[in-house]
This record gives structure tokens, C-alpha cells and sequence, in this order.
């Protein structure tokens, strides 16, 4: 979950109010991942299948990938 709150930050003070140009975040797991925001749901969900460990769980994590992973995957484009 700190994978995510910390990424939704950083996009979220990535650019000024009124501010139109793109920047490409730095810091954190953008270091590692261009969409460490969508990595880190992906491990959350994962996470929390693994600490319940029941199907409903499972299938939405697999679900959470299979959404977001190709967003992920289209976005580092």
C-alpha cells in the first residue's frame, strides 16, 4: 500500500496548478517502474489475496492485472 500512496503523491505534485506540460515523474519506484502507481496496486491486491487467501481474493487480483497491467504496460510507451 506505501507503493502506491507514495506514487499517488509524487503524480500528484508532479505539475503547478494551471500547469499543461507533460513531466515524467522521478523518485520512489518510478525510479524502477514507469507506472509504479499501477505496480503498486497490482502488489497491494496481491497482497492482501495472499493474507486472506481465499478465491474471491485471488480472482480479484487476477482481475486487477489483467486491467491494469495493460494500461501499465501501454502507459510506459
Amino acid at each position: 500500500m506505501a507503493i502506491n500512496i507514495h506514487s499517488d503523491h509524487i503524480l500528484r505534485n508532479l505539475r503547478q496548478p494551471g500547469e499543461e506540460t507533460y513531466k515524467i515523474p522521478q523518485g520512489g519506484f518510478f525510479n524502477y517502474v514507469s507506472g509504479a502507481n499501477f505496480f503498486g496496486e497490482i502488489v497491494e491486491w496481491f497482497g492482501y489475496a495472499i493474507a486472506t487467501w481465499t478465491l474471491p481474493a485471488f480472482s480479484f487480483a487476477f482481475f486487477t492485472l489483467c486491467s491494469i497491467g495493460p494500461r501499465a504496460y501501454h502507459h510506459h510507451k
